[in-house]
């Protein structure tokens, strides 16, 4: 849905400072998260830090033409732009995500609370994905801010929405609810997490039930009596769907089992039982599957075995907690900047269900918001139930309550305190939860307890990824599938986590070299069709048993997987039928065409799902005249398949650089690999690497002219000079090619050539002239020395670079 500059007009007050031809669809707050600019409007925020007025110049070079704006600015200077000047483009920004909300007469679940909102989120998505079309908040976009860039992404497809809402102080939750405006609304739980700006938790709890004023549906635990009391104080009409462990709700839970790593629920609605299982065994997880079993019930939904299954595959959600590995053997589990009480007995599950057989270590701070008499009884209390070995408490308040606690737990006015007194060898082989106040600075807590790990990471900008896939989906057919390459370790950015993001983003097929690849997806949660570009025959069994559908490339192949299927079974088993049309690599020939339908037709036992080839040089225009002969053959082999089997499989041939160069051959799907990742700028520069390898400086030498650095005496000094040590070599991936100057890191923003031999685990760099200290960073490739040119300078492809980074080097993470 396009808004015009005369729509925007209307919609919220303001004045109009240049031409009103433009048409929006896209909004952006951010520069970093543009994709395509011909049809943005920007609007300018200012920020605690950062004003987004400083970007408009950078915009408009870009291309934006359309921009909302809260002060004024040379308008002449962009003299083909419209300014769109308001009072607030906050509230702007809300204005108009309301006016789009109110477009669409959808069902639309509004979810807050203190805890659990973004996994109840996740999780209903993950259980209603197949049967709804969905528009949610990415990850917590829950803010003034994050509210209504998600709902803006309602569209006409949209069948079902469903976004959260987090508020931090009061009068927040007025503005949110105009912008959801939720049909149905789940009340999480209220706790003490951001009680600061909150004289009472009554008080919060009534700012949070704001966002329900004009639901149809409210759901809630009707155990926590607060709650009971301020829902009846909410105006209108609403169907209540309330749950309870003690048998005074409309769903009532009647028994908990939990096994060794999973937890069967037993639940009685409308007179009749109902159970379901979840792979986790916490509290907080079991309460936050029944918010989403009670969404199921308001959406008029039957508990059907497909649902069902989908409760038991549900996938972690990652939040702040994180797991690190510790010195002696330990495990951390960090939880740095949250001391709600509420969430310590989250955390607390957490732990007991990592420990296996360590024992457990708590360090907890004082809490910072609303404390009671009991509050630190309560702390007694919960660590005794949760048979905590040995608590060790920070603050004053703790301090003076140290009393109550058992005589072998420790306690410390000051984190510096304990740090003090630290005996690091009473850690050996414990797990640790460590959970405090920001203010506590737990942070340097995890640093002395954390194993000194390679300090060098590839760090992947998922959101980055996602922009690349959009690019690609805005190149093709809106019914045009596609099928992400993820094998390799997902090119070496991680599979599990970028097949997880492109779950989330309703990706039709993902494909792996080997079974065992597809296998381990399959276990985190990964529940896509999943293809094997390679299957090996011994393993035809596990891949029916995981529900991964092979490439067939030979009569062979074929045939074995025949005799499995009929041992199991199985019939119209999905496989994709790979045809040889010049690769010579892998694939049926032509003059196997006969004899493979022949097979076929007499069996029930396979079901053709996709038929494709592989094009030798779809990226080089010299190869173009084969291209076409490749494509000629293929249409030429698919249409008599199709005459003989009497059905038509999807067909694919399109890579990446295929995508680009031949979109009338975009057929039925498309499979995308190294465009995904964003390693083909010689194609387009419309995607962006995704990847950075980044590490630090271990020391720094300063040498004298005419000495040498590193092995063989390889690396001459021709001057006095600062030599840099960077703990990364070849075992990490990293080419012996590109020592000798014949590579740069990037340090301070600034070039710093490699100087000698690569070692195993070190490079030397060249910093003279360059401020630089132990410890900075050091870019080894990423924005500015990018893979593609360092597969450049190499004589190699980007594929190479990347798939070749050892595994010793940590992935993570990031999303805006």
């Amino acid at each position: 849905m396009s808004l015009t500059i005369e729509d925007i007009e209307k919609i919220i007050p303001c004045k109009i400072y240049g031409r009103k031809e433009y048409k929006i669809n896209k909004i952006v707050t951010d520069s970093r998260n543009q994709v395509d600019s011909t049809d943005c409007l920007f609007i300018a925020i200012k920020g605690k830090y950062n004003d987004g007025i400083k970007y408009i110049e950078e915009e408009y070079k870009k291309g934006v033409r359309s921009f909302i704006i809260n002060e004024n600015i040379d308008y002449h200077k962009f003299a083909d732009a419209c300014f769109i000047k308001v009072e607030n483009s906050i509230t702007a920004l809300q204005q108009l995500a309301a006016y789009k909300r109110n477009l669409y007469n959808i069902p639309i679940i509004g979810i807050t609370g203190s805890n659990g909102k973004t996994i109840v989120k996740e999780w209903l998505s993950w259980i209603l994905n197949e049967k709804f079309n969905l528009t949610k908040n990415p990850k917590s976009y829950n803010s003034q801010i994050g509210v209504p860039l998600s709902v803006w992404h309602l569209n006409n497809f949209s069948e079902l929405g469903i976004f959260e809402a987090g508020i931090s102080q009061p009068d927040e939750m007025k503005n949110l609810e105009k912008i959801i405006r939720p049909t149905i609304g789940i009340l999480t739980n209220i706790g003490t997490a951001h009680q600061a700006n909150f004289s009472t938790i009554e008080q919060k709890i009534k700012e949070k039930l704001l966002l329900f004023q004009n639901s149809e549906t409210l759901i809630y635990n009707c155990d926590d009596e607060l709650i009971n009391l301020g829902e009846k104080k909410l105006s209108g009409e609403k169907k209540i769907i309330t749950w309870s462990k003690k048998n005074t709700g409309i769903v009532n839970i009647t028994k908990i089992v939990k096994k060794e790593n999973k937890t069967q629920i037993s639940f009685i609605y409308k007179g009749k039982e109902n159970k379901y299982e979840i792979p986790f065994i916490d509290n907080g997880s079991i309460e936050n599957s029944i918010s989403c079993i009670c969404a199921i019930i308001a959406l008029n939904l039957e508990f059907s075995a497909d649902i069902i299954e989908r409760f038991g595959t549900l996938p972690s959600v990652k939040m702040r907690l994180e797991v690190l590995e510790g010195i002696y053997n330990s495990i951390l589990i960090s939880d740095i900047y949250n001391s709600d009480f509420n969430s310590i007995e989250i955390a607390l599950d957490y732990l007991n269900q990592k420990k296996v057989n360590r024992e457990t270590v708590v360090i907890l701070s004082d809490f910072l918001q609303h404390n009671t008499e009991n509050t630190y009884e309560n702390v007694k209390s919960l660590i005794e139930a949760k048979k905590i070995v040995h608590f060790i408490g920070i603050g004053e308040k703790l301090f003076l309550n140290k009393e109550i606690f058992a005589k072998n737990h420790s306690f410390y006015r000051t984190t510096e305190e304990f740090l003090k007194n630290i005996d690091y060898h009473n850690f050996h082989n414990k797990i640790v939860l460590i959970k405090g106040a920001r203010d506590f600075k737990f942070e340097e807590i995890t640093k002395k307890l954390q194993a000194k790990n390679n300090e060098s990471t590839i760090e992947i900008d998922l959101s980055m990824l996602k922009q690349n896939l959009d690019y690609f989906k805005s190149r093709l057919n809106p019914n045009t599938k596609i099928i992400a390459m993820v094998k390799a370790f997902g090119y070496g950015n991680g599979h599990f986590e970028i097949s997880n993001l492109l779950q989330h983003n309703n990706i039709d097929y993902l494909a792996v070299a080997i079974v065992d690849e597809g296998v381990e997806l399959r276990d985190k949660g990964i529940s896509l069709p999943i293809m094997v570009m390679n299957p090996a025959i011994h393993y035809l069994r596990t891949m029916i048993e995981y529900k991964l559908e092979p490439e067939i490339y030979s009569i062979a192949l074929l045939t074995e997987l025949m005799k499995e299927l009929e041992i199991s079974g199985i019939k119209n088993f999905q496989i994709h039928l790979k045809i040889d049309t010049g690769m010579h690599r892998l694939g049926i020939s032509e003059k196997d065409v006969e004899n493979f339908c022949n097979i076929l037709k007499s069996t029930d036992l396979i079901k053709i799902t996709s038929i494709f080839s592989h094009l030798v040089g779809s990226d080089d225009k010299k190869l173009d005249y084969f291209t076409q002969e490749q494509v000629s053959k293929f249409n030429k082999i698919y249409f008599q398949i199709v005459e003989k089997i009497g059905y038509k499989p999807d067909r694919h041939v399109l890579n990446s650089a295929g995508i680009i160069r031949f979109p009338e051959y975009d057929y039925e799907m498309v499979r995308l690999g190294i465009g995904l990742y964003g390693l083909m700028p010689e194609i387009t520069d419309k995607i962006f690497q995704i990847s950075t390898f980044v590490s630090i400086i271990s020391q720094i030498h300063e040498i004298e002219i005419g000495e040498t650095v590193s092995y063989s005496r390889s690396g001459k000094i021709l001057r006095n000079s600062t030599i840099a040590t960077i703990p990364v070599g070849y075992a990490d991936g990293l080419d012996r090619r590109l020592g000798n100057g014949n590579w740069y890191f990037v340090v301070n923003g600034q070039k710093a050539k490699t100087i000698g031999n690569i070692c195993m685990d070190m490079t030397m760099i060249d910093i003279t002239d360059i401020q630089a200290k132990e410890g900075d960073e050091v870019i080894i490739f990423g924005k500015e020395n990018s893979i593609c040119k360092m597969a450049e300078t190499l004589g190699t492809i980007p594929y190479e670079i990347i798939t070749g980074i050892s595994l010793r080097i940590k992935r993570v993470y990031s999303e805006e």
